[in-house]
């Protein structure tokens, strides 16, 4: 790939990773932008509407990611994020051997829309559940416009595409499966994609909706019994509880 050229990558930072099973490991993420689905849970739209409901273009060029990994030598794990980063296979290929350049556990946060194998160490699979899907009519604040009948559509026709799931975690070294939940009845779903993707439990990380502190309070407790009960792992959303909604954390 033309290295010199912007890709459509829209933020490169360093974090602590905020969820799953590498939750308070420093990380560097790396945001690519464009995403086939238009996710709208039952209190909050997409937490990075800016990478899919209205994408921004690209900033960074591949020489621009080297940088910054030269810049950074001591964090030692990779998210490549989105939006749906899936959608720019290529790119996304690129982007796992940088990482893998300078001796990075990689890890592809990815909805699972579609297939591609990289050389990610770690596929963090976050399937969008029926309580994602958008309403139309309802007004999307950061689109400045309602949501659309072809919104759901399009929603409906890429988040259940579970042969590419289901190669995206036989074709990795390893996996979590990180699922939005909004309500307890979201768990009988959760074990439906279980069992048609041959998952367990304890790969399992049950994460509560919220872009706020009250939304997360709201679910926390409960869900945190559920997993105690069913056997699941819990995270929580360290970036949200921190910072708050906002971008580069």
């Amino acid at each position: 790939m033309d290295y010199t050229k912007k890709q459509p990558l829209g933020e490169i930072y360093t974090c602590l990773q905020g969820e799953g099973k590498y939750m308070g490991v420093p990380h560097i993420l790396i945001r690519v932008s464009g995403c086939r689905l238009r996710c709208q849970f039952a209190d909050s739209f997409c937490d990075t509407p800016y990478a899919s409901w209205k994408p921004e273009k690209g900033k960074y060029t591949l020489n621009d990611v080297v940088k910054f990994y030269r810049r950074n030598p001591q964090i030692k794990h990779t998210m490549i994020t989105g939006g749906g980063p899936t959608i720019h296979g290529e790119l996304l290929q690129e982007l796992c051997m940088i990482g893998k350049r300078y001796d990075h556990l990689v890890t592809i946060e990815t909805e699972g829309s579609e297939f591609v194998q990289t050389q990610a160490d770690c596929i963090s699979l976050s399937p969008k559940l029926s309580n994602s899907t958008p309403r139309p009519g309802t007004w999307m604040d950061y689109a400045n416009r309602e949501v659309t009948e072809k919104d759901k559509q399009q929603h409906e026709k890429w988040r259940c595409n579970y042969d590419a799931m289901k190669d995206l975690i036989d074709c990795h070294e390893d996996y979590q499966l990180k699922p939005v939940i909004s309500s307890e009845e979201d768990l009988k779903e959760v074990k439906e994609l279980q069992e048609r993707l041959d998952i367990p439990n304890d790969m399992v990380w049950l994460m509560p909706e919220g872009l706020t502190e009250n939304q997360l309070n709201e679910r926390r407790a409960w869900l945190m019994e559920l997993c105690e009960r069913e056997g699941y792992n819990y995270t929580d959303r360290l970036h949200i509880i921190a910072f708050g909604d906002v971008r580069g954390v």
